[in-house]
């Protein structure tokens, strides 16, 4: 928890709601990006049981905190307590931060800013790469018309059930819109041909399974991209060592999503040297 005697008149507190909330390494991240950025400013961790967070999140316009980021666990069951839902939210169900304004419960999605913030900064681009995603649910769901948006040369969707992934593509049809897509029935461990891909994105096991295999390699593309959201080893990092590829993980993401919760909310001017100075 932060000091009351520390802060200045002028700070703004943002809560992050989560299981385990005041020992995670997100809360560490966004309080040091607050400080690279030279703001006043500061995030609490609030730890929060799942019975709890209903009522915590329901109250949040009557408290003194106005502004909020929850933890995975709770995004999807965040987003049915939005009064207002931002587009990505609405599309996507998945909801990771929400702030109070008129007695309103105003939900954002930060995720598709924290992708856009972090890519060019790792000097990642996704136009005109083949993309294979892994998973059609929500994180998938809030992925999928931004990759449409950013250009990609085609989009694979891969999903244990194929109505899942179709829906998902479906959600995002606009976006995709003059994109070659396709729908893949995913089996855990499945094999894939990574030269025929150019970046892969597991949103379908966001926990640290390190010794899990989530897909197995065949062939070899030491230019392939990967990318997770896995706040710990992952078997991502597992295959980038096989590999010999880059891989983005969640150490990465949370800088990002720090760096633009501090621009959107906190009306701070960021940038890829910020980015890079603060580390977790």
């Amino acid at each position: 928890m932060i000091d009351e005697g520390i802060l200045a008149k002028e700070s703004r507190l943002i809560a992050l709601y989560g299981v385990n909330a005041q020992t995670s390494p997100f809360l560490k991240i966004l309080n040091a990006t607050f400080k690279q950025l030279g703001l006043n400013d500061f995030a609490i961790g609030l730890n929060i049981r799942p019975e709890d967070f209903t009522y915590m999140v329901k109250g949040m316009p009557n408290s003194k905190v106005k502004m909020a980021l929850y933890e995975p666990e709770y995004q999807e069951e965040a987003a049915a307590l939005m009064d207002i839902k931002d587009t990505c939210v609405a599309q996507s169900g998945l909801c990771d931060g929400a702030f109070a304004k008129d007695g309103k419960l105003h939900g954002v999605c930060f995720t598709q800013r924290a992708f856009e913030t972090m890519l060019p900064c790792e000097g990642v681009s996704v136009q005109n790469r083949r993309i294979l995603l892994l998973g059609g649910g929500a994180l998938g769901r809030a992925l999928l018309p931004l990759l449409g948006v950013m250009g990609a040369a085609s989009v694979d969707t891969a999903d244990s059930s194929v109505e899942a992934a179709d829906a998902a593509i479906k959600s995002a049809s606009s976006a995709l819109a003059g994109i070659p897509t396709d729908v893949i029935w995913y089996q855990s461990g499945m094999e894939v041909d990574v030269a025929s891909y150019d970046i892969i994105i597991n949103a379908i096991d966001l926990y640290a399974h390190a010794d899990k295999r989530i897909l197995t390699p065949a062939g070899e593309n030491k230019k392939l991209v990967l990318i997770d959201f896995v706040r710990a080893e992952s078997a991502f990092d597992t295959l980038a060592k096989e590999l010999g590829c880059k891989k983005l993980g969640g150490d990465e993401m949370m800088r990002a999503q720090a760096l633009s919760v501090a621009s959107e909310w906190l009306g701070a001017d960021i940038s890829c040297d910020d980015y890079e100075k603060v580390k977790s």
